[in-house]
């Protein structure tokens, strides 16, 4: 069996395991080896602050190194860099970093591909490769932000996967993204993006974790959203909401934030405005509209005035509408657009007929 890696690590269980191995001094050493590891991204064995007996205690009970190839890096009109990481067995982690203003966020990834075959997205094609790790999810951002030069204040994981099918890992990550011995991120900067996995968000709140945690929810009409989201199937809606609802109470969430992707001719007329006004009622939500960006298929994008006339029909709902501009999607690189440029390699069939079923706890 392979040793852990010490990224992979949850930066909260390093003094233990630091101190298992006989390492002296153990809590200030797993400091300063997260603080390197994660904020001076060390990337070797040479670049942690170790000295001889210390370094040959860890190096008999965990691997360090690299996790990720140099990327591929693309960078759009508008500034967006997208970063394509080769990971050690050739798998894709892809990542988006965003700048605005306020903010540099980054738009992780938590799978190589997705299961799901959401028809609106063109991950979907890719199918699911295989979950991404924790290390693997942290080298990502701490490799992007550097080559940037900037130092990434906000997370969502919205990218390539569902993170809620890869849960632990996810967890752990958004465990390390937040300590003040990793990247040190605000709880309220790291957000959690699920299709609507009912079991794992009622877990989610159960366990009281503290990430933004947003729904994308894209129609309030049941066989829409089956049609765009074959995960609603599994999961229908009264009981996902109910979930939400769940989720908002255990932890004290006085807004949680619904994703509706719009599509022309598809969950943008009176009654899939209707429908939101009726399943919608007791939950104090947000409704962020992404204009769907074009990826070919049977749908277009709409036009900035049916996006204006949809997002002023919803303002009647009473709940805050925003409506979100996708950087970089002229260039491939916005919301539903992430490939890693692999679509040509794309087995064909298969992995996006039926994935869903896998996914039911």
């Amino acid at each position: 069996m392979s040793l852990p890696h010490l990224r992979d690590l949850p930066v909260p269980a390093l003094p233990g395991a630091f101190a298992a191995a006989g390492v002296r001094g153990a809590a200030i050493v797993a400091r300063d080896v997260a603080l390197a590891m994660h904020q001076r991204h060390a990337l070797r064995w040479e670049e942690l602050p170790l000295g001889r007996e210390a370094r040959g205690r860890l190096e008999a009970r965990f691997r360090f190194g690299p996790l990720l190839g140099e990327p591929a890096v693309a960078v759009a009109a508008d500034g967006t860099r997208k970063y394509v990481f080769p990971a050690l067995d050739g798998a894709a982690v892809e990542v988006v970093l965003i700048r605005n203003l306020k903010a540099v966020t980054l738009c992780l990834s938590s799978q190589a591909g997705c299961a799901l075959g959401c028809t609106f997205c063109a991950t979907a094609a890719l199918g699911l490769r295989r979950n991404l790790t924790p290390g693997e999810i942290l080298e990502s951002l701490a490799r992007a932000g550097k080559d940037a030069g900037v130092r990434v204040s906000d997370v969502i994981f919205m990218g390539q996967g569902e993170p809620l099918h890869n849960y632990d890992a996810v967890m752990d990550a958004c465990t390390n993204l937040n300590h003040h011995h990793g990247p040190s991120l605000s709880k309220r900067r790291i957000s959690v993006s699920t299709a609507g996995l009912t079991p794992r968000i009622r877990r989610y709140a159960a366990e009281r974790r503290p990430w933004r945690l947003y729904l994308s929810l894209h129609s309030a009409v049941e066989e829409t959203r089956e049609q765009l989201m074959p995960i609603a199937r599994v999961h229908p809606l009264p009981d996902l909401l109910d979930a939400m609802r769940e989720y908002q109470q255990l932890c004290e969430v006085p807004w949680v934030t619904l994703q509706y992707v719009a599509i022309p001719g598809v969950n943008m007329d009176d009654r899939h405005v209707d429908a939101l006004r009726e399943r919608l009622a007791g939950l104090r939500a947000i409704l962020d509209v992404i204009p769907w960006n074009d990826i070919g298929g049977p749908y277009r994008a709409p036009t900035w005035a049916e996006v204006r006339d949809f997002r002023n029909r919803l303002m009647g709902l009473g709940c805050p509408v925003k409506t979100r501009y996708s950087a970089g999607k002229q260039d491939g690189m916005g919301c539903g657009q992430l490939t890693a440029g692999l679509l040509a390699l794309a087995p064909k069939g298969g992995h996006i007929d039926a994935p869903w079923g896998i996914y039911t706890d």
